[in-house]
């Protein structure tokens, strides 16, 4: 009896844990290659209900970065465990911004509520900056370049503040627009300093579209910074691939490292939001440099097809036969915001299908940030980030073409497990069938290895 109930229980576990970490997979990913929505408009219906789970992983991960203060105790120079927390926050916050402005979730109440003001209390949060304060100084990291920084804290506070309507921390945001976009105005082509010595153009310019969505909660703009910028990155600043550079040196505009995927990806999440007609183009020349299409995959490599380079960073993430990670990822949003459903929606597809989606989320982003910096959601965050970027052109490249074989494969992999384990575990329990011998044959005679009265020495029994 005891026997059958540990037998009962596995079974249990068996066919639950193939259901939901194969079944579900499969039928999302079916789910999603049936969504008419994604396919005419980019926009993945399935989002908003993923959404409010991601809410809950974040306010329980947010907890327990701030109760240990972990930015406080972490090495300054270890890149992804300082930035991630804060950009990741900040993905959190502007997400559901977008997703609160469309209508298709409410992050002004409930759960996700709860899980915004933990965003904003770890974006805004000194300790959280402990980092940059280490480079920049206590008394100069709010005042002085620190573009990484400054753009991320006007970013997430001021999606905080267009979804609760809370304005606690709106005299933080008035005061550092006002000082960010002065210091910005007069420096040489716009461009300032990450860290001393480190310029990326991409942060510049997310750092505009940030006081740009800053100023318009004050009823004013930053048109004229704006439109400076994405001149001079259009011009002395363009790498040889038509995009900007992905590094600059920011006191000369000498260009150190020219087009990259990752770069390209990124500037274009909000390259859009200030001049669409020139994104268009910058986005046209990374398809035509960093696009492949093999039939199988489809995505952005992280150096120029014209390299054949695997070459990988911290900020590429991991690339695979030629494809950059966070090139593909960020493709999406970069793809979406000039509407490039051609690009969208087969990179949308396969980011899905490669994540392995379950109830508890996406299985291969999620492990990335908890080996990153302990948090499952990180990773999952910033992939929904992408998906969500809105698109600002009414040029619209439709998707027409074909699904990547490769989503295909993956549903019949998830599919064709699942339904294996709970088969084996089904047949298990059913009765095993006893051959009898046809009518007239004797029953084969039974062996056995020892002696007796009647047993013969072979084991058989024998004549008395």
């Amino acid at each position: 009896m005891k026997r059958q109930i540990v037998k009962f229980i596995i079974s249990v576990v068996v066919i639950l844990f193939s259901s939901l970490f194969f079944l579900y997979p499969a039928v999302t990913v079916a789910v999603l290659l049936c969504d008419t929505q994604l396919r005419k408009s980019g926009e993945c219906r399935l989002v908003p209900y993923w959404f409010p789970s991601v809410a809950h992983r974040y306010s329980a991960w947010a907890r327990q970065y701030l109760k240990s203060q972990y930015a406080v105790n972490v090495d300054h120079d270890a890149i992804a465990e300082t930035e991630w927390p804060m950009f990741g926050s900040v993905f959190f916050l502007v997400t559901a911004h977008e997703l609160n402005q469309q209508k298709r979730i409410d992050a002004s109440h409930g759960k996700i509520r709860l899980a915004v003001d933990l965003a904003a209390q770890v974006v805004a949060s000194p300790e959280t900056a402990t980092w940059v304060r280490k480079k920049w100084g206590d008394d100069n990291y709010l005042r002085r370049e620190n573009v990484f920084y400054r753009m991320l804290l006007l970013l997430g506070l001021s999606s905080y503040e267009q979804i609760t309507g809370d304005r606690q921390y709106h005299e933080l945001i008035a005061t550092q627009r006002s000082s960010f976009a002065a210091e910005l105005s007069v420096a040489k082509f716009n461009m300032l300093d990450d860290y001393p010595g480190e310029c990326y153009p991409s942060d510049v310019l997310w750092a505009v579209a940030a006081l740009q969505r800053a100023a318009k909660q004050d009823g004013t703009n930053c048109n004229a910074l704006a439109a400076s910028l994405v001149s001079n990155l259009d011009t002395v600043l363009r790498a040889r691939e038509g995009v900007p550079a992905f590094a600059v040196d920011s006191k000369t505009g000498d260009i150190l490292q020219h087009g990259r995927g990752c770069n390209n990806s990124g500037i274009l999440q909000f390259a859009s939001e200030l001049d669409p007609i020139v994104a268009s183009r910058w986005y046209d020349a990374h398809a035509r440099h960093f696009w492949k299409d093999t039939g199988w995959v489809v995505g952005f490599s992280e150096m120029p097809r014209a390299n054949k380079s695997d070459f990988m960073d911290v900020d590429s993430g991991p690339v695979l036969f030629g494809f950059g990670s966070v090139a593909s990822a960020f493709g999406i949003g970069a793809a979406k915001g000039v509407g490039r459903l051609d690009h969208a929606v087969p990179l949308t597809l396969e980011a899905i299908a490669c994540s392995w989606p379950t109830p508890f989320g996406l299985i291969i982003p999620g492990c990335m940030g908890k080996l990153a910096v302990d948090g499952w959601c990180l990773g999952e965050i910033a992939i929904l980030f992408s998906m969500t970027r809105p698109c600002q052109t009414t040029n619209i490249i439709p998707f027409e073409g074909h699904v990547p074989w490769i989503v295909y494969v993956l549903m019949f992999v998830y599919f064709s497990v699942g339904l294996t384990f709970i088969y084996l575990e089904i047949r298990s329990w059913m009765p095993r069938k006893v051959r009898c011998p046809p009518p007239g044959v004797p029953p084969t005679r039974i062996r056995r290895r020892r002696t007796g009265p009647g047993i013969n020495e072979g084991g058989n029994f024998g004549e008395e």
